[in-house]
């Protein structure tokens, strides 16, 4: 079924199924989605705000410019979805134990975000912003994360040996983050 400019929230009815639904320029507000599966879904031009879609199942869901809001999304595999066009954007959403794996994720914006032991593994995230986000645990292995900014993150450490840093931008608190696999002390 297609849904096109709707709303869905606690007055709306959502749809019973969810499986190989397409939504597009639709809005979802206060659902519990938890644990549910979107497999072969479309979400095209939407927004999720104060979700909870915490271990939803994304196989083969195309996310497409969809934007979450003070969701939570804990151990969510991005690495699932249709890898053609995808494109997200999060806002004070909380993505611990999350994980995105061979996603392009070119000028994505995590802002105010947690993503305690979220991993990204052979991402392309050039031009990504990470503003105020918490990384305590993240893994980042085999990226290309030219250009991001995570200046105004905290709790970073990654190995700058397994991704590509070219241009990306560290805050003097990062520095033990990126000198962790050194084994050394640095005084303040």
């Amino acid at each position: 079924m297609e849904y096109y400019n709707q709303v869905f929230d606690q007055q709306n009815k959502a749809p019973a199924q969810w499986i190989g639904q397409e939504f597009e320029q639709c809005l979802f507000r206060k659902l519990d989605l938890a644990q549910l599966e979107f497999t072969g879904s479309n979400f095209v031009n939407c927004r999720f705000e104060d979700c909870n879609l915490t271990r939803i199942a994304l196989r083969n869901t195309k996310l497409y410019d969809v934007r979450f809001v003070n969701c939570k999304l804990a151990h969510v595999d991005f690495g699932q979805c249709n890898a053609f066009g995808f494109h997200v954007d999060f806002q004070e959403c909380r993505l611990d134990y999350t994980a995105f794996i061979n996603r392009k994720l070119k000028k994505a914006h995590f802002i105010e975000c947690s993503l305690k032991e979220a991993h990204f593994l052979k991402c392309e995230l050039v031009g990504t912003l990470f503003k105020h986000c918490d990384l305590e645990l993240a893994r980042f292995e085999e990226n290309n994360l030219a250009q991001v900014d995570f200046s105004t993150s905290y709790n970073l450490e990654l190995n700058p040996d397994d991704n590509k840093l070219k241009k990306a931008r560290f805050s003097l608190d990062n520095l033990p983050g990126l000198l962790t696999k050194y084994d050394i002390v640095i005084n303040q």
